[in-house]
């Protein structure tokens, strides 16, 4: 019987670790992907090598931005995803390239669903675009973020 009874929590003890590792969240830190903070180096790639990863992971997964200032230029990020939950943590600051966004979108999400956006700064360049616009010279329209408002959330 005391056998019995150590078979049995044996295998309760393998379900409920089997449980919890199938839910750990998968995290896809942008500068082990090759991301530099100085805000100048191009960061695209980076970011979109860690959505990738991310949006492949069959569980929760996040796309980490650190600390810093990451140059980002036009990025969309494509679905469908394996994963039904993917955030992406910002703890610095996405910036444009100077051109003003003259690529039109510049933060694209693609048939993506269950994303949550948390924390950090994503910095258009708002503020050299409208001092151009205010001296009366002919300025590019400015860069824009595209969300559907399907299961995306920022906050």
């Amino acid at each position: 019987m005391a056998e019995l009874n150590s078979s049995i929590i044996l295998l309760l003890v393998v379900l409920i670790s089997t449980r919890l590792l199938s839910s750990a969240n998968s995290v896809y830190n942008i500068a082990e992907y090759g991301a530099k903070s100085d805000g100048r180096t191009d960061s695209t790639k980076s970011l979109l090598g860690a959505w990738q990863a991310a949006c492949g992971s069959p569980g929760p997964s996040t796309v980490h931005v650190p600390a810093g200032s990451f140059l980002v230029r036009q990025v969309t990020f494509n679905g469908p995803c394996k994963s039904s939950k993917i955030v992406i943590r910002i703890d610095g600051t996405l910036v444009l390239a100077s051109d003003l966004g003259r690529v039109g979108g510049w933060i694209v999400f693609d048939h993506v669903e269950g994303v949550s956006v948390y924390g950090g700064t994503i910095d258009g360049r708002g503020a050299s675009l409208w001092a151009c616009k205010a001296t009366g010279r002919r300025c590019p329209g400015g860069a824009t973020v595209s969300l559907q408002p399907q299961n995306v959330t920022l906050i």
